[in-house]
């Protein structure tokens, strides 16, 4: 028969006497899971019955956590993400200090949505974060309090996932009036919620959209959806602006339509992101309209004259093709950046017998 290992031991015992504490309690039972599940036991609310307030709870262990300031060292490892976002219930990581014979708990999905509404997406070539969770969270203290909230889905992190839910099934089943009325529902209650609600919530629309382009139900799903992000522009995060406009190594025409109008109404909020510096690397395109449009705040993204062939960026100035307007009129603010040229390019293009129209087709970068 085969011995377990000491990290196996640490585990069934923080298992353990996690079991051990919330059966204690008078208001919670917990169950076991296989490992299939994905997770290590449920907690079940039964303070007013068996009504499937129900909790998924990961357990880590060890025999000392390590503390710091108030904080407590939490490895989030991505298998455990991916779980939260997939589920309905609420996922909860618990760390179990054996030596002091306490635990700590942090709720994932609520991390998930906080990280994403600050940060962006959370990066695909990464397995594991780090996140100190405040001592206050003892599971016994949550057992008491904080944990019964999030089981009941008393709180404002629930109405956001339930909106995002709404959202997804609606823009899944191309329902335009289900999308038209869920928007409305985030308009009116977006006052009461926090900032990082309304971000993470226009974030999820933005990807939502984006996802239907190409299509007739897309395409309207995504006016919606970026009429959204317009309405709460002066909210948004740097980590959401940026997610609007980029796509994989490049911009979305529809994303730069949207910066544009977020200058256009939100010009003193866009400016104090300092986009120019953000989109500098990302995408030196992106980073010139940025730098253009904060140096001439008077320029609006409707001008369809728009001419910055003086304005130079990033090592970028802009050449002025046949009829820009007729561009500008079918592309937007894309029409400026498709005409973007590196200093090399610019007297490349100055040179005699040069065939611009020839010249334009085949440097166009617009897609």
């Amino acid at each position: 028969m085969a011995k377990r290992s000491q990290s196996q031991k640490i585990g069934a015992r923080g298992h353990k006497w996690l079991i051990s504490v919330i059966e204690e309690h008078p208001d919670w039972l917990s169950r076991e899971l296989g490992e299939d599940y994905g997770v290590d036991i449920e907690a079940e609310l039964t303070e007013n019955g068996v009504r499937g307030e129900i909790l998924k709870i990961q357990i880590k262990s060890a025999e000392t956590v390590e503390q710091k300031d108030g904080f407590v060292r939490a490895m989030i490892e991505r298998k455990y993400v991916e779980y939260a976002q997939a589920c309905r219930y609420p996922v909860i990581l618990v760390l179990v200090d054996l030596a002091l014979k306490e635990a700590w708990y942090l709720w994932i999905q609520d991390w998930i949505l906080k990280r994403r509404a600050t940060d962006g997406e959370l990066s695909r070539n990464q397995d594991s974060w780090i996140h100190w969770i405040p001592t206050a969270d003892t599971i016994k203290s949550g057992l008491d309090f904080g944990l019964k909230s999030i089981a009941r889905w008393q709180g404002e992190t629930q109405l956001v996932l339930s909106l995002n839910d709404a959202l997804r099934s609606a823009a899944g089943t191309h329902n335009r009036v289900a999308m038209s009325s869920i928007i409305e529902l985030i308009t009116s209650i977006a006052p009461a919620i926090a900032d990082i609600s309304v971000d993470a919530i226009a974030d999820e629309a933005i990807q939502l959209g984006d996802r239907l382009k190409g299509t007739i139900e897309g395409n309207a799903i995504a006016e919606q959806l970026f009429a959204l992000a317009r309405k709460f522009g002066a909210r948004l995060s740097l980590a959401t602006v940026s997610s609007i406009v980029l796509r994989g190594e490049s911009y979305s025409r529809a994303g730069l339509i949207a910066l544009g109008i977020l200058y256009d109404d939100y010009f003193e909020h866009m400016k104090s992101l300092n986009l120019p510096n953000h989109f500098i690397e990302l995408e030196p395109r992106v980073a010139y309209y940025c730098a253009f449009r904060e140096a001439h705040p008077e320029e609006k993204s409707a001008n369809f004259f728009a001419d910055p062939k003086d304005f130079k960026f990033a090592g970028l100035r802009y050449v002025q093709p046949d009829r820009p307007w007729d561009k500008y009129a079918n592309r937007g603010p894309s029409a400026l950046l498709d005409y973007l040229t590196s200093q090399r390019e610019s007297n490349e293009l100055r040179r005699p017998g040069v065939d611009r129209e020839r010249w334009e087709r085949q440097h166009s970068r617009w897609t």
